[in-house]
């Protein structure tokens, strides 16, 4: 009984060491991946407007939207962050959607989904079959869009995502 409480307390020493030695560490790295994170967007919206020179944000439905503006203040696009149900969990993505609701790019930020099979949603085949649709386009699994054999978990959640973020930028931006 005695051994057994032993190893129960160090075990539980042991536990608490571990636990602060990672939130110390969670500490110090948190705030580099948030400058590395927002570094990588603003080159996504470099990327995406060139032209941009100001934007300014807006939230609608727990999204982010870039209302994206050139030097002498004509609006000419919004970016959105936005998110989708996948298969291996939430996929987070910017939306970039000209002033003429075309929809010019997109980026997937983080993901995870399985390799080689979900995360198609990162490669050129799935993104260009969603880059040049419209805000006024039905953008639907399968109609507008094919969903990937194998990976339609993922795909049908992006579609169906975008479709959702292409009706509030219609609705609030065009």
């Amino acid at each position: 009984m005695r051994d057994a409480m032993r190893m129960a307390l160090t075990l539980l020493i042991i536990g608490a060491i571990c636990g602060g030695l990672l939130s110390v560490v969670n500490g110090i790295t948190a705030p580099v991946i948030q400058a590395r994170e927002s570094a990588a967007f603003l080159e996504a919206m470099q990327t995406f407007f060139p032209d941009g020179a100001d934007s300014e944000t807006k939230e609608i439905d727990g999204e982010e939207f870039y209302l994206c503006k050139d030097a002498s203040g004509k609006f000419i696009g919004v970016v959105a962050r936005a998110k989708a149900a996948g298969y291996g969990g939430e996929i987070f993505y910017d939306l970039a959607v000209s002033d003429t609701g075309d929809i010019i790019g997109i980026r997937i930020s983080s993901h995870s989904e399985t390799p080689a099979i979900g995360d198609v949603i990162t490669k050129p085949e799935f993104q260009d079959r969603i880059i040049g649709l419209n805000v006024a386009d039905p953008i639907s699994a399968g109609v507008d869009v094919d969903t990937v054999t194998g990976a339609t978990i993922s795909t049908s959640g992006m579609i169906e995502s975008i479709r959702r973020v292409m009706n509030i930028i219609g609705e609030n931006f065009l």
